[in-house]
């Protein structure tokens, strides 16, 4: 190999030194692994192998209930600054939520409602209804994400006196 065609798509600021296209097609297609192109090609199958695979995606329902002596606000929040409101749980209400989870990495979404576009949820956070930023808790989605659960357990309680809304463990049955 001459220093020349060492030098693949450096111009070391001159530019005659640049590699000729031919060496590069040509070392790919004699299977030198080193070459751009040799990866371009083993990329692009695995992208045509990823894409022949359609994993299915499987419902869950996460209950939430309230389970201290005041009411509750909570919001269950999507990516991109996205939120919805779950509304008010009075002390021991409860509230279901309907939602998906990939079975590729475990993502949480709910669709929109053109029913062809996911809406990625990043957590739930609860708090105070009078005092809501000053107060609210999160609920800690992580252990779901990592399980594939059929329901998801979570509760919420806000401390008495002030203090933030804590949202213990959240429970996963199949």
């Amino acid at each position: 190999m001459t220093s020349r065609q060492n030098l693949v798509g450096a111009t070391g600021g001159r530019p005659w030194d640049v590699s000729l296209p031919s060496a590069i097609v040509s070392g790919s297609t004699r299977g030198d692994r080193r070459s751009p192109l040799h990866a371009i090609r083993r990329f692009s199958c695995l992208i045509v192998l990823a894409s022949c695979t359609t994993p299915t995606d499987r419902p869950i329902t996460l209950h939430l209930t309230n389970t201290g002596s005041e009411p509750l606000q909570c919001r269950l929040m999507f990516g991109h600054w996205v939120d919805r409101d779950l509304g008010r749980l009075a002390p021991g209400e409860g509230t279901d939520i309907a939602m998906m989870q990939q079975t590729t990495d475990g993502a949480l979404f709910i669709l929109r409602g053109d029913g062809q576009r996911r809406m990625m949820i990043e957590t739930i956070n609860c708090g105070r209804a009078g005092d809501w930023m000053e107060s609210f808790g999160q609920v800690d989605l992580a252990p779901a994400r990592a399980d594939r659960p059929g329901t998801i357990e979570a509760n919420c309680a806000a401390p008495a006196g002030s203090g933030r809304v804590m949202c213990p463990v959240i429970g996963l049955t199949p």
